[in-house]
């Protein structure tokens, strides 16, 4: 295995988020740091959710800003 496999594995039984899931291959964030994974994975479903129901239905009269920029 790779060591950022095993750095994922690690982070993941840690119950946080692996580095290459919030940094890109420059080290700049792409992804807001939460404290655990789950608030990382609860954050990725409302976004999902979001742009689900805007494909779905049609354009919500509100919606989450900044729902769009994060993974």
């Amino acid at each position: 295995m790779t060591p950022d496999i095993m750095d994922a594995i690690d982070k993941i039984s840690d119950a946080s988020a692996p580095h290459s899931w919030i940094y890109d291959a420059s080290g700049a964030e792409i992804s807001w740091v939460l404290p655990a994974l789950g608030a990382w994975i609860t954050s990725l479903m409302e976004r999902f959710t979001q742009l689900n129901n805007w494909f779905r239905t049609s354009r919500p009269n509100t919606f989450w800003l900044t729902g769009f920029f994060n993974p």
